[in-house]
Formats: structure tokens, sequence, C-alpha cells
């Protein structure tokens, strides 16, 4: 695999803000550090009390089962509109079982080749308070999804693939939280700890060459995204501010667009595998106070 990675200059369409304050205890892309998809992930521990037990997987099993969600009826109201819904055990979510930092978790979908040429993408926590992290209208097929959220709890993670027949079909994953409060707490207190600033809106293209002549592409838009649920120094709720739009094209055209939500983290990462390589990778961003970002690069030499 030839990797290659660029911090990208950055376009700001309608107002360029400088030295906006965004926190992030991580560099560009230390997430997703593997280079390849693994089922591994899963099975990661972090620490000794990570260690899944055979109670806690069998709670696990119970808490997915939708018949048992106290949530999953109004979140299939609120989320996917019509088509029948399979849940389906071909779609992969990959991530820690347990999780200690909920700010930002991270997470690969990997979608089964019958699904690859998919409508829609939408990726569910179920517990959460925002509960929709990203909602992909995909204009090429994908191979998987990457992407890092919040977690303000333990809670069922749901990625949806909606297919061209307007069926929906559910992967899902159980996480367990060690410390709560992904959505509702700062992600970073600038008190009692170092935290990085960037600026508003700067958009890091990473690329990677495949196997069997496929493409992966990353993006991190420097962004706070921030959730409307965080109580500033000053006592007052800071108010929900987030990227809700970003937009993957190429020479060839739109690849995917895809509608983002505060449930994703500071400084949010998307991934995308793609079963052709393209060209000339172009990102262009939207936040909720009407401000564009937009970014390119060449893809990587053969």
């Amino acid at each position: 695999m030839i990797k290659h990675y660029a911090a990208v200059t950055v376009t700001v369409v309608f107002l360029t803000v400088m030295g906006w304050p965004v926190h992030s205890n991580a560099g560009p892309f230390s997430d997703f550090k593997a280079p390849e998809l693994s089922d591994e992930m899963t099975s990661a521990p972090t620490a000794k009390w990570d260690t899944p037990t055979a109670k806690s997987l069998e709670q696990a099993k119970d808490l997915l089962d939708p018949t048992l969600s106290e949530n999953w009826a109004q979140v299939r109201d609120d989320h996917l509109i019509g088509g029948k819904i399979i849940f389906d055990d071909d779609i992969k979510v990959i991530m820690q079982d347990f999780v200690e930092e909920a700010h930002e978790v991270s997470l690969v979908v990997k979608i089964p080749d019958y699904l690859q040429n998919m409508q829609e993408f939408v990726l569910l926590i179920e517990n959460n308070p925002i509960q929709e992290a990203a909602r992909i209208h995909a204009h090429r097929p994908i191979q998987s999804v990457g992407m890092n959220v919040r977690l303000e709890d333990d809670s069922p993670v749901r990625a949806l693939v909606k297919d061209q027949l307007g069926t929906w079909h559910v992967g899902s994953k159980m996480v367990f939280v060690k410390s709560p409060g992904g959505c509702s707490l700062p992600s970073c207190d600038p008190e009692t700890q170092t935290c990085e600033t960037g600026l508003l809106g700067e958009i890091f293209i990473s690329q990677f060459n495949r196997e069997a002549g496929a493409w992966r592409i990353k993006t991190k838009i420097t962004h706070p995204m921030d959730t409307g649920f965080v109580t500033g120094s000053d006592g007052e709720i800071v108010p929900s501010y987030f990227i809700d739009r970003i937009n993957f094209s190429d020479e060839n055209g739109t690849i995917a667009e895809i509608e983002t939500y505060a449930a994703l983290s500071t400084n949010p990462v998307i991934m995308l595998d793609l079963p052709t390589r393209g060209q000339n990778i172009q990102i262009s961003a939207r936040d909720n106070r009407g401000l564009e970002f937009e970014a390119a690069e060449p893809a990587p030499s053969m």
C-alpha cells in the first residue's frame, strides 16, 4: 500500500476566520492508524477492565435486540423513511466493545459486495441525544465507511444501508462507555489540559492505493462540532455549531454527498473505501453558520 498525505490549503468561500480555537487531543490522522480494516479492532481492549466477559457479551446481545430496545422504534420512525428493514449480520460495524474516551470513538463499517451499489448509508447512535452522525448519499459504489463519533453513554451503534430496491439493511454493534458524557461534557478542558488549536475549516486529505485497484480517501476538517449540550465556563450553554455537509468528488463528478451532525467528534474524520481509483480528489464542506470550505489534491501515483 502506498500512503499519500497532505495538509491542504483551505479556501473559505464566504468568510475567512483565523485562529478559531478548535480542541483536539489527537493529530490529523491518529485515529484509523491501521492501514487495513481488521475485525481485530472489535477485540482490542486498552485496559484490563475492557476485556469482554460472557456476561457483558450476553448483555450486549440483549441490548442490540430491537424488540428489547427502548429507543429503536422512535429511531426507526425519525430516521428511516419508507422501505422494508432487514437486520443484516453481513454489515460489520468495527469498533471497540468498551471505550474510555467517549468524545472521540473511531469506527469502520465494512459493507458486503451486494450492498456496495447503495442509495444511502446512515450511522445512528441509538442512545445519543444526537442520534444521527452522518447520512451518505452515494454516487459511486462504497466498500467501507469510517468516522469518529461521540457516545453519550452505552449504546447500540447501527449502520444502515439502503439498497437500490429501497430496503434498509441494518448492522449493529453494542458499545459500552466507561466515562459517559461524549455529547454533554467538554472534549477538552483548557484549565486542566493542553488543548490543540487550529484554523477553522482546515481540511486534511490522505489517500491510499489499495489492493486490486481500490482507493481509500480520508479527510479531516478542523471544526469544534459543538453539540449544543455543553455548559461553558460562564455557565451558559455553548450553542450548537457543526459541519452539516461534506462532499467528495473527483474529475468524474460527485463521489458522495454527506449530511453530517454534531454526533461526529471535534475535528471530524470521514473515510471512504472505493472499489476503483479516481483522480484529483476534491473535498468541500459547509457548517451550520453558512461558512464553506474546500480543498483538493491529486490522486496518488501507482
